[in-house]
């Protein structure tokens, strides 16, 4: 498991230093420009995350059919996954170009918003190659080639530090673009990875025989079907609860520029120690859905209890660290006394969720591996819409506690998100047990 999971954490790690960078380069710019990208981002990585779950129905269909020696089934999910990523990407199109608008009728201030919409529509250049990389990702580690991501996305760090150094602030020959050039470098460095992915898969002679780009030729319906039913409960599971965090970036918005400054140092600090716990789950996919291939449960089950117990003790550790130093932590990004003070009070409450968070994303893998999606979805409806969300605005605004009430209103949802998974997990892997040993 662990062999397995360490380039997969490290590629999560590498592709989400993209997104550090982009905050530490555009935090120079001033709060304006912070909190821009950050309401931004909250648009645009809400639809992309959905995307992404969408299409994380490749993962495990490939790893069952890996596990089974089924090399036609393989090249059909992956090549039908391209066909579904481009229909989500003119989709995706649609709400990204209104994402200012979106914005204005969220209350967020105009000079804010009109930041946001800037930065936005620059990314959207990258999406088709951002969800085409996703699906040849989700195929090599389905096929334990977890190592091609983590190379890549390491070459990409590269690519994304100089494209945001020229745009953002108009060096190297390039035009000064601010908020907006972190978007195109984004854009820039996607389709740098896919080109790179894309030399890989079809460079590597025993992937030949998948013949991708034959059963690509053409959308087969009946097999998207198929795709959509196993992936969106994975991109609505995922979707809610990157939309509660969207919803709380907004509702900072309302509270002041400052508050969404903060807010937004704090949850990218969350956020890079939780592509830990979030690879070790796409590594757990893998191992549950191929053991379950080879008809083998108890392999299956030992896979995501490790693989959980993994997570979980290394956001112990992140929790800890966020805890005692959480001031320090928010230097990093910026000096601004005020955006320093309020997210030091953020990153203090993150530490109560980094446990919670771990958790719930790794038994969503564990999950994910065993082709069980609508019940972890109706789970994350419950948690953070009908629990997480309402108790944070009630903590923030009727019981005055501003921002850090919003925060405990994340880690309340989390909590419950994480036990329930988890519950759900252990249910299952002992019914497959239990046939296996009445010999069904």
């Amino acid at each position: 498991m662990t062999l397995l999971a360490l380039p997969v954490v490290l590629a999560q790690l590498s592709q989400m230093s993209m997104g550090f960078v982009d905050t530490f380069m555009v935090a120079k710019l001033g709060p304006d420009a912070l909190g821009g990208v950050g309401v931004g981002n909250v648009v645009y990585f809400f639809y992309v995350v959905f995307s992404f779950g969408t299409l994380a129905a490749v993962n495990p269909m490939v790893a069952h059919a890996f596990g089974a020696g089924d090399e036609k089934e393989i090249g059909r999910s992956v090549a039908q996954g391209l066909w579904l990523a481009l229909f989500l990407t003119v989709i995706g199109f649609f709400i990204i170009w209104n994402a200012e608008a979106i914005l204005l009728l969220g209350k967020q201030e105009p000079q804010v918003a009109a930041l946001a919409g800037e930065y936005t529509k620059a990314m959207s250049w990258g999406m088709i190659a951002n969800l085409w990389f996703s699906v040849f990702r989700g195929f090599c580690d389905a096929v334990n080639r977890t190592r091609v991501a983590m190379v890549i996305s390491f070459t990409a760090i590269f690519f994304n530090v100089v494209a945001d150094y020229a745009l953002i602030y108009g060096e190297l020959g390039m035009p000064e673009l601010g908020a907006a050039g972190a978007g195109y470098a984004t854009a820039f460095v996607r389709w740098v990875m896919l080109l790179l992915i894309l030399i890989y898969v079809f460079g590597t002679k025993e992937f030949r025989r998948y013949r991708f780009l034959y059963r690509a030729r053409i959308p087969r319906p009946r097999y998207l079907i198929k795709m959509l039913k196993l992936g969106l409960p994975i991109g609505a599971t995922h979707s809610m609860e990157h939309g509660a965090f969207g919803v709380t970036s907004l509702l900072m918005g309302t509270i002041s520029t400052i508050a969404l400054a903060a807010h937004q140092v704090s949850i990218m600090l969350a956020a890079i120690a939780f592509m830990v716990p979030m690879g070790v789950s796409f590594a757990i996919t893998t191992r549950v859905g191929q053991n379950l291939g080879r008809q083998d449960p108890r392999a299956a089950g030992l896979a995501g209890w490790v693989g959980i117990g993994i997570g979980t003790l290394f956001m112990c550790v992140t929790a800890t660290i966020f805890t005692l130093i959480p001031d320090q932590l928010a230097t990093i990004f910026t000096d601004d006394p005020p955006v320093v003070a309020y997210a030091t009070s953020l990153l203090a409450l993150a530490g109560a969720f980094q446990i919670s968070d771990g958790i719930q994303v790794l038994a969503i893998g564990a999950l994910r591996g065993m082709k069980d999606t609508a019940r972890p979805m109706v789970i994350n409806l419950i948690s953070y819409w009908l629990i997480g969300i309402p108790s944070g605005w009630l903590l923030a605004f009727k019981a005055g506690l501003g921002g850090q009430g919003l925060w405990w209103g994340l880690v309340i949802g989390l909590s419950v998100a994480a036990t329930l998974h988890t519950l759900r997990f252990r249910k299952l892997m002992r019914v497959q047990e239990t046939r296996v040993e009445s010999g069904e």
